[in-house]
């Protein structure tokens, strides 16, 4: 169920995608970047650490991979409404950062954006209920 603070949990990470994509860009070019040299520490009995470079990383972009499923809800979201008359009134509202009162004052009714407002975020609650998000 769609509660109040689930909402504004959601909308949140919706107002805040572009830093979320770029903060998850980021830590993915760290990874990336980082040790090239192999761990022969690993190597033979007794290592428990992973001695490739390669699988190293890819664990760990493995395990980074549940910080991108709030940007993959956001994305997800946005691609199903793409071609809905909302879609406008949310990149206005999130990517752009408008507010609520402009977009009323551009021929917008508070009902209208109300009811689209719900129909996305309920959309967005059962794609973070899928990734186990909430």
């Amino acid at each position: 169920m769609l509660t109040k603070r689930i909402r504004g949990q959601i909308e949140w990470h919706f107002k805040n995608y572009n830093a979320d994509i770029a903060l998850y860009n980021e830590k993915v070019r760290d990874i990336l970047e980082s040790g090239l040299t192999p761990n022969y520490g690993g190597v033979g009995s007794g290592g428990n650490s992973i001695s490739s470079p390669t699988e190293a990383k890819a664990i760990k972009l493995y395990e980074l991979d549940a910080e991108q499923s709030w940007a993959t809800v956001v994305r997800n979201t946005f691609i199903a409404f793409r071609f809905e008359p909302e879609y406008k009134v949310m990149c206005e509202l999130y990517i752009k950062g408008r507010k609520l009162k402009e977009l009323l004052c551009d021929g917008l009714w508070e009902t209208t954006f109300y009811r689209w407002r719900d129909h996305w975020l309920e959309y967005a609650y059962k794609w973070a209920k899928k990734f186990g998000l909430l």
